[in-house]
């Protein structure tokens, strides 16, 4: 065979071995990046001391309704970056979600303590506070959004929950 031709089928060669381990790892990879879940589970695999990646684990569980899982995640966030005013803020949620009202309730109020101007820790707060119908505060803590975030992703709802306490007032 002469040297050129031997040459090119090396190539050919060399070529398919690389291109075939690249194409699994990025099959492999893909594994990972199939959805949030999987995403922040390897991550926090890979990194378990970064408070991000649990609180966005958290969040994946939370979305899948699995709140004792998320509540356990924010809480190693927590530990991790105990001023991490996100995750305070998404352990609240979920306490609130399941009943734990007492410490949802403390979450927030960390939450603000730590970065005041988080407009969604106001619009869940207030939530919070007109689900369990502490309803002038809140008011006061939906009105804080609206200033904070006036043309923010929750404006429609914080507004609609604000007309229905000022409705409620007028009913007394």
């Amino acid at each position: 065979m002469p040297p050129v031709l031997q040459q090119r089928l090396l190539n050919l060669l060399l070529f398919l071995i690389i291109g075939s381990s690249f194409t699994y790892l990025t099959y492999e990879r893909n594994k990972v990046w199939l959805n949030d879940f999987t995403l922040w589970r390897d991550s926090v695999e890979k990194a378990p001391d970064n408070a991000r990646a649990h609180n966005n684990l958290g969040r994946a569980y939370g979305a899948q309704g699995r709140d004792p899982d998320a509540i356990g995640e924010f809480k190693k966030a927590i530990t991790i970056l105990p001023n991490y005013a996100l995750a305070h803020m998404n352990l609240a949620v979920s306490y609130s979600k399941i009943g734990i009202n007492s410490e949802a309730e403390s979450h927030f109020e960390e939450a603000l303590r730590f970065y005041p101007n988080m407009p969604e820790t106001y619009y869940n707060y207030g939530f919070f506070l007109y689900s369990t119908e502490r309803y002038e505060e809140a008011h006061q803590i939906l009105n804080e959004y609206l200033r904070l975030s006036p043309t923010g992703q929750f404006v429609r709802w914080a507004s609609k929950l604000i007309s229905n306490i000022e409705n409620k007032s007028y009913e007394r």
